[in-house]
């Protein structure tokens, strides 16, 4: 008799010992930021697939290029730590710019996530905003089919019709079809998703930026239009501007490392690799041409408006343009000179550079161009200066 009420007791021991440990596990995984983050953007309703399992393939050849890194890859699923975990959301359902600030991410709104994606060093999590994708794949797809001649007009249309009247560009019952220009414009979306998740991946790898400040070279009684220009000059940003752009370079050669591996993983390397060069060029196309869209936007330079009126014609640049004219405008160079990036041209140069010296080496990429534009920059920066006395 004592021997039943020893092992009953022995019994119901283990059984409160395993409920009390099952809760504090589950206290601990509900505690995770990773697994907070996933549960709010559920609630928002913020999740979005498009296409996930593209994008998952892309992510599982660029954690192939970085092993030992990342336990596994996986989108739309419930956070696991260790993992490089991916979220599609669409950011014009964002209603809150402080939904995460409770889990490190001050920055998760619609701007932050303009280009396409934002990584979250803490979680090993990458959001990836579908309505900015949505827009580049019409803009691609127009661009593809004829239905305008240039990339930077197709940009243009979207933006003067809307995202949800350019449906049919950006839908999958489009994007699915068995033709020529459908598989080059998969191409070409397929290799700028892989540059774009490289980047953002790169930032993981490399971790959060080191808070050390740079020198500033102090700018007095400026103009408007010197305002506008000191953008294109990180020599006279405040020191925290210039160690962003550091280290957003320094994001853009660990993506560097991830594609230039690409040949040499498994018997379709070398076309994928060709594939993700060719979409990060065209990623690069596309943001030089948006930026040109809000340079026509904040400025009144009759130089910029003829040139856009050359590029994608008067009537659109009417609807795109004109009707879409901020009240307040920021000047022409700030949209082409953002205080937290390179400029694309200037990472375009690295880029390219830092391809030549990996296993697969480089694109041929044209660089004239932007060797132009940071001449360009160069002499209005040097102009800048000397007027300050600074030279």
């Amino acid at each position: 008799m004592n021997r039943t009420i020893i092992a009953c007791c022995c019994s119901v021991l283990l059984l409160l010992s395993y409920l009390v440990v099952g809760r504090a596990t589950q206290a601990q995984i509900s505690s995770e930021p990773g697994t907070r983050i996933w549960s709010k953007l559920q609630q928002a309703q913020l999740i979005d697939g498009y296409y996930p399992e593209v994008l998952l393939e892309i992510a599982q050849t660029l954690v192939e290029a970085a092993p030992g890194t990342w336990r596994g890859v996986q989108v739309n699923d419930t956070y696991r730590s260790g993992w490089l975990n991916l979220y599609q959301i669409d950011a014009t359902r964002l209603r809150s710019d402080t939904l995460l600030s409770a889990e490190g991410l001050e920055n998760f709104t619609p701007e932050a996530l303009r280009g396409g994606a934002l990584a979250h060093e803490d979680t090993g999590i990458v959001f990836l905003n579908t309505a900015a994708w949505k827009r580049f794949v019409a803009a691609t797809v127009m661009k593809q089919t004829g239905v305008q001649s240039d990339l930077t007009a197709a940009l243009a249309e979207v933006d003067a019709v809307g995202l949800q009247a350019a449906r049919k560009y950006w839908d999958p019952a489009t994007l699915n079809r068995d033709t020529a220009e459908m598989r080059r414009a998969g191409w070409l979306l397929r290799g700028a998703a892989a540059f774009v998740l490289a980047h953002e991946m790169g930032h993981l790898l490399i971790g959060r930026s080191p808070a050390a400040e740079a020198d500033q070279v102090r700018l007095k009684e400026l103009t408007e239009r010197q305002k506008d220009e000191r953008v294109a000059c990180p020599e006279t940003l405040p020191g925290g501007f210039q160690q962003q752009q550091r280290h957003e370079m320094a994001a853009d050669m660990a993506a560097v490392q991830l594609l230039g591996r690409q040949c040499r993983l498994g018997r379709d390397g070398e076309l994928r690799h060709n594939i993700y060069l060719l979409g990060t060029n065209w990623y690069f196309l596309f943001a030089m041409g948006d930026k040109l869209l809000e340079m026509g936007r904040n400025t009144t330079s009759p130089v910029i408006e003829k040139a856009l009126r050359g590029l994608i014609g008067s009537e659109l640049y009417q609807r795109a343009v004109a009707d879409a004219a901020q009240k307040v405008r920021r000047g022409a160079v700030s949209p082409a000179f953002p205080k937290t990036h390179p400029p694309d041209y200037a990472r375009i140069l690295a880029i390219e550079q830092a391809l030549r010296n990996t296993p697969c080496g480089g694109s041929g990429l044209d660089a004239s161009g932007a060797q132009l534009m940071e001449m360009f920059r160069t002499r209005m920066c040097s102009s800048l200066t000397a007027k300050q006395g600074l030279k």
